[in-house]
């Protein structure tokens, strides 16, 4: 399925992804599966870069195949505690940059 008809979401410590077309479920997984530690992930962050979903939750990060939310790597960022983590992604959207350039070159030819 093409990534652009996929919406992945993270809840009440499952992730999942979701056809938009239709709104069903392609596939879900329970992060608790992934984890060594009892902590639970019912709310936290992801982000999604090309074929990976990443989700920061309670003191953990994971990175989780777009494919079938298989485990590629997991980080139980041990000393930083449980609380929230925060995602941000710097410069990961070409298509954004592509937006912003078109734009600027219309003002540009305008002017």
């Amino acid at each position: 399925m093409k990534s652009n008809t996929v919406l992945y979401i993270l809840s009440n410590g499952k992730v999942a992804a979701i056809n938009k077309k239709n709104g069903e479920i392609i596939w879900e997984v329970k992060l608790k599966q992934y984890l060594t530690t009892k902590v639970t992930m019912a709310i936290g962050q992801i982000s999604v870069e090309e074929n990976k979903i990443y989700v920061a939750s309670t003191g953990i990060l994971l990175c989780l195949s777009t494919k079938d939310g298989s485990l590629i790597w997991k980080n139980e960022l041990k000393g930083w505690g449980f609380s929230f983590v925060s995602i941000a992604n710097v410069n990961n959207d070409a298509s954004g940059a592509a937006m912003q350039s078109s734009n600027a070159t219309t003002v540009n030819a305008a002017t």
